[in-house]
C-alpha cells in the first residue's frame, strides 16, 4: 500500500502536564496531524499545546483517561492513530519504528514497552518492566469503553508486540513521588466501572500479604533493594485499596449517613443549643470593659485570673 494512504493522526489526551507536554508533542513531529484533547487544564498546558499541535480540543475534566479516549479518536482525521497520554514520550527508536511500519504495516495494532518512571526512577529489575500497552492502531482495529484499566478492546488478530530489546519504547513519566501514586490510586479506585484487583485469598489480610508477595516475585532480585521493594509495595497498596473499596461496596453502609444520625442523636441529648461563647471569655471581656487597664504590666500581658471553659 502506498504511504499516501497510511496517514497518521497523533493524539494526546492532556490535563495539567505543562512541564512534560512539550516533550511529548515535539516527539510527534513526524505525524501528519498532531491533536491535543485538553481536559480543561489550569496550569498553562493549553498554551503549550497551542504552540506545538495542529489542533487543540477542550473537553470537560474527568477523573480518568478512559472516559476521553473514544471522544479523542473521533476527532482524529486519519485511519492510523497514535494515541498517547500526556505523560508518555516516544524515544527516537519508537519514531523510526512507526515511520518504517507505516510504509508497509505488518499489523493493525501495536503494543509498545513502556519505561515507567515510578518515584522518579526506571529500573528494569522492577515488576513493571517490560509492560506493553497498545498505542498505535488502525481506527477500526480497537474499541473503547469507560472501564478504568480495561477500557480498550482489540478487535483485530493482527497484533504486534514490540520486543523490549528492540530499542523502540515509550518513556512513561508517571509517578514522581509517593503522594502522586496515592492520589491516583484513590481517584482510579473511586470509579465504579474499573478493573478490580484479583487475588486468591478471600480474607482481607491474606489478600494483602498475597499481593505484596505477588509484586515482589515479579521483581528481579528484589531482596535487599529498597527501590524494588518500595515500588512493589506501592503496587500492592493499589490492589489493597481497590479490594477495600469493593469490600466497602458489598458492606453497603453509608458512613456519612451514620455520622449525620449520630450527630442528630447527640444534638437531641444536648438540647440543640445555638452558638455561644465560653463563660470564661465572657468574664474576661466583662473585666476588660469594666477596667481597661486591669491586668496589664509593662512588657507583658497578665490577664485577670479565670478558668477557661472547654470550647
Amino acid at each position: 500500500m502506498d504511504r499516501q494512504d497510511e496517514r497518521l493522526s497523533a493524539c494526546v489526551i492532556s490535563y495539567n502536564r505543562a512541564a512534560i507536554l512539550g516533550t511529548c508533542l515535539r516527539a510527534l513531529h513526524f505525524a501528519d496531524e498532531v491533536l491535543v484533547i485538553d481536559k480543561t487544564s489550569t496550569d498553562g498546558a493549553q498554551a503549550v499545546a497551542a504552540r506545538l499541535a495542529d489542533r487543540v480540543v477542550t473537553v470537560p475534566w474527568s477523573p480518568t483517561v478512559e472516559e476521553t479516549r473514544a471522544q479523542a479518536v473521533a476527532h482524529c482525521r486519519h485511519d492510523w492513530i497514535l494515541l498517547l497520554d500526556d505523560d508518555e514520550c516516544l524515544n527516537a527508536g519508537a519514531v523510526r519504528f512507526i515511520q518504517a511500519e507505516l510504509q508497509k504495516p505488518q499489523a493493525d495494532v501495536y503494543a509498545f514497552p513502556l519505561r515507567h518512571y515510578i518515584l522518579g526512577t526506571h529500573d528494569e529489575r522492577a515488576y513493571y518492566w517490560p509492560e506493553h500497552h497498545v498505542r498505535l492502531f488502525r481506527r477500526d482495529a480497537v474499541r473503547f469503553g469507560g472501564t478504568v484499566h480495561a477500557g480498550m478492546t482489540v478487535v483485530s488478530d493482527r497484533v504486534m508486540r514490540v520486543p523490549a530489546d528492540h530499542g523502540a519504547c515509550i518513556h512513561h513519566l508517571s509517578h514522581p513521588d509517593v503522594s502522586g501514586w496515592i492520589e491516583r490510586t484513590n481517584r482510579y479506585t473511586d470509579r465504579p466501572d474499573r478493573a478490580r484487583a484479583q487475588g486468591e485469598q478471600a480474607d482481607l489480610i491474606g489478600f494483602a500479604h498475597e499481593r505484596i508477595d505477588h509484586w515482589m516475585a515479579r521483581s528481579d532480585g528484589g531482596n535487599g533493594n529498597d527501590y524494588l521493594a518500595a515500588v512493589a509495595l506501592l503496587r500492592a497498596v493499589y490492589d489493597m485499596v481497590d479490594r477495600l473499596k469493593s469490600w466497602e461496596e458489598a458492606r453497603d453502609q453509608d458512613g456519612h449517613a451514620v455520622f449525620r444520625r449520630v450527630c442528630a442523636e447527640l444534638d437531641a441529648e444536648h438540647g440543640a443549643h445555638g452558638p455561644r461563647r465560653s463563660s470564661g471569655w465572657r468574664r474576661f471581656g466583662a473585666a476588660l470593659l469594666a477596667a481597661p487597664n486591669a491586668g496589664w504590666t509593662v512588657g507583658r500581658f497578665s490577664p485577670p485570673a479565670f478558668r477557661r471553659q472547654p470550647e
